[in-house]
């Protein structure tokens, strides 16, 4: 058995290189063939020769196989245990690689819904209320009452208008609390998109594993 220690730095730079390796091993062999039986050489070789650096090329894939499945191996293993501090927040390393390529971007999509919907509401709202809202009011009234003067109309009249503005205007229903959230959410997604990058480069750079095979 090959016993042997490294850090997870090493093992990834490691994995990328022997994944190509492995491609480029499979590719080079040709594993089985066909040959007329009077032929005692193939590609300038005997039949056993050539058999024998078959045998010698798949022996270096499964190698190859065996050492970047074990690395691998050792490499998921230590990301589910080892801790590091994302964002004032604790994570395994599986969980915080989870987290940047996926979660992180959750939460964002979500950010960005809440202010869409934030904004459009209070859009809305502010086109429908203030002078908007004021003429609306006066044509109403006009079409009850005629051209009146507000200054001189009648107490049942300014009621009416005033009723009429009251119903008519857009409020905002904020059933979530959205500005502490949107709050809550950038700042989360901040904090953790800061941290991430580094605090996996040192987690990789000290953690060490054992690879064994």
């Amino acid at each position: 058995m090959t016993t042997e220690k490294m850090t997870i730095h090493k093992a990834l730079c490691e994995l990328k290189t022997l994944d190509a390796r492995i491609t480029k091993c499979i590719g080079e062999t040709e594993y089985v063939f066909a040959n007329k039986h009077s032929n005692d050489k193939v590609n300038g070789m005997t039949v056993a020769a050539y058999c024998d650096e078959i045998k010698s090329g798949y022996q270096r894939v499964t190698d190859l196989i065996k050492r970047r499945d074990a690395i691998k191996r050792a490499v998921v293993l230590s990301n589910a245990v080892t801790k590091v501090t994302v964002g004032g927040k604790e994570y395994t390393v599986a969980e915080a690689i989870e987290m940047k390529n996926h979660g992180i971007q959750m939460l964002q999509t979500l950010l960005k819904r809440l202010e869409r919907d934030n904004r459009a509401a209070r859009n809305e709202a502010n086109q429908n209320n203030g002078e908007m809202l004021e003429m609306r009011a006066d044509e109403y009234i006009k079409s009850l009452y005629g051209n009146t003067d507000m200054k001189n109309a009648s107490e049942d009249i300014k009621k009416t208008r005033a009723d009429f503005i009251a119903a008519q205007t857009f409020e905002i229903v904020d059933p979530i609390g959205i500005k502490a959230e949107m709050e809550r959410l950038e700042k989360e997604i901040n904090g953790f998109m800061v941290d991430i990058d580094s605090a996996l480069s040192v987690s990789n750079a000290l953690t060490e594993i054992t690879v064994e095979y």
